[in-house]
């Protein structure tokens, strides 16, 4: 692997460091704000409809030099943090533009990802792809494990104007790294003839519809997101109001989902079966270790549940991305990396609000019951399913 996929990844790991420790403070200030599920639900929902955003942001990246565009990318976000910070540091945090100023930033962050994932494949070998997928989410995932942590103990005794200066801080040191690559790579954009039909923004949308697996895949994901959505919107709702619990120990529980999902990266390597199998596998692990948090809602069961789910959901990641950056052509390679983001996760927006709504009548615990159930009955229909088996 080059240099400069390094210098990326070096930056890419700061900012999701600041990114992680500020989503610890928005979740912890959401519920102080609202003290209500259904809208801590209903809010992280309607934030999560911008993955939609993929479609387009997708395009955007196949028509623009990536470089360019995440530098600009970073500069927005940094201005943004820095205006909010200076807000907040003079006054009161109220409901309203705390959810605007989190809509801005997540706004220009998606044009973000999809840029940096058709970025990979022109900083490294053909055959170094699924290494270089792991080692990106790997740091990925520590930085958020240290984030959350740090910020999960930061949370008593700095504001949340602090949260969002230091944010802006790793911006700028991912907007260093961004121009060290921009100004060293010379990407040249492959781009289709006028005439070309696949020259189109939905052009992800229709190669996806016409490769087996990779409709398949995100036929499932609609169903499960739909699911176990609620798990990520109402686990500060669950740690606070089941296990009575704090801040940093909701840090911890962050910490165990992602380091499964670091185990989870290993396993794909070493778990030489068909991709279709290991998504069964590793869904229906995801499913029983729901049940088991429910089962016995303590510290300890929690955290080990978290890590079993972070395990199974981290076992098809790199297996995932590599397929599609191995095998999609490059001409619209960013609009398939959109397409699937935007379409595995369309349901995820509408399960976290149909958790917030239905947590009101059965709970929390029941919400996760629920979902875990549905997803064990998705995966006996998804078993029957003829597709082409990758491993």
């Amino acid at each position: 692997m080059t240099r400069l996929f390094y210098i990326l990844l070096a930056g890419e790991t700061v900012s999701s460091f600041g990114n992680n420790l500020f989503d610890i403070a928005i979740a912890w200030y959401l519920y102080d704000l609202t003290k209500s599920s259904l809208l801590v639900g209903i809010i992280s929902g309607a934030f999560n409809l911008l993955v939609l955003m993929n479609l387009i942001t997708g395009f955007v990246a196949d028509r623009h030099v990536k470089t360019q565009l995440m530098r600009r990318v970073d500069v927005c976000q940094m201005l943004i943090m820095v205006v909010a910070g200076a807000i907040y540091g003079q006054r009161t945090i109220t409901l309203l533009p705390f959810i605007l100023i989190l809509f801005a930033t997540r706004f220009v962050g998606t044009f973000f990802n999809p840029a940096e994932d058709t970025l990979i494949p022109q900083l490294v070998e053909r055959e170094s792809l699924a290494k270089a997928n792991g080692l990106n989410q790997g740091c990925t995932m520590v930085a958020q494990m240290i984030g959350m942590l740090v910020g999960s103990t930061l949370i008593a005794w700095s504001s949340l104007a602090d949260f969002m200066w230091l944010n802006a801080a790793t911006f700028g040191i991912s907007l260093l790294c961004v121009s060290v690559v921009h100004h060293q790579h010379h990407e040249v954009l492959a781009m289709s003839a006028a005439s070309d039909p696949q020259d189109h923004w939905d052009a992800g949308l229709k190669y996806i519809n016409r490769t087996a697996i990779l409709r398949a895949i995100c036929t499932l994901a609609l169903i499960i997101n739909l699911a176990l959505g609620p798990i990520m919107s109402l686990n500060v709702i669950w740690v606070r109001e089941n296990l009575h619990s704090t801040s940093f120990v909701y840090g911890v529980m962050q910490v165990a989902l992602m380091v499964g999902v670091i185990l989870g990266n290993v396993a794909a390597a070493a778990l030489k079966i068909p991709l279709k199998r290991k998504m069964i596998l590793s869904l229906t692990l995801v499913s029983v270790a729901v049940i088991g948090m429910v089962a016995l809602p303590t510290v300890a069961m929690t955290f080990i549940m978290r890590l079993l789910i972070g395990l199974g959901a981290g076992t098809i990641n790199v297996a995932v991305f590599t397929l599609i950056q191995s095998t999609t052509p490059v001409s619209i390679l960013g609009r398939v990396n959109g397409a699937m983001l935007a379409a595995s996760n369309l349901a995820l927006p509408a399960g976290m609000m149909l958790g917030g709504l239905i947590s009101a009548v059965i709970g929390v615990s029941g919400v996760f019951l629920v979902g875990a159930i549905f997803t064990l009955l998705a995966l006996l229909g998804f078993a029957r399913v003829t597709v082409p088996e990758l491993s």
